[in-house]
């Protein structure tokens, strides 16, 4: 009988692991599950896992102005903070 408990209960440790470690979506070698974002360092958008291998992106609106105005960004900020504004 403790033979039996033994396996069944590496079967389900087994089973368990693969749900935890599971991976549904990679992006340039980052790996996240269903439901989580990812903002590659040094870049303006934002990946999201909608399913498995099944990924939408978010990026910056694209903004135009008649004025004499300067466009600033800020890379360190999370997405949307780090999308081009114009400071005029």
């Amino acid at each position: 009988m403790k033979p039996v408990t033994f396996v069944l209960c590496l079967l389900v440790l087994g089973a368990h692991m693969l749900l935890v470690f599971a991976v549904d979506c990679e992006i340039s070698g980052h790996k996240f599950k269903t439901g989580e974002k990812y903002t590659p360092e040094g870049r303006c958008l934002q990946y999201s896992c909608v399913g498995p291998k099944k990924v939408t992106a978010l990026g910056c609106p694209v903004i135009a102005t008649l004025k004499p105005c300067k466009m600033e960004e800020d890379l360190s900020k999370p997405y949307p903070g780090c999308c081009p504004k114009f400071n005029c």
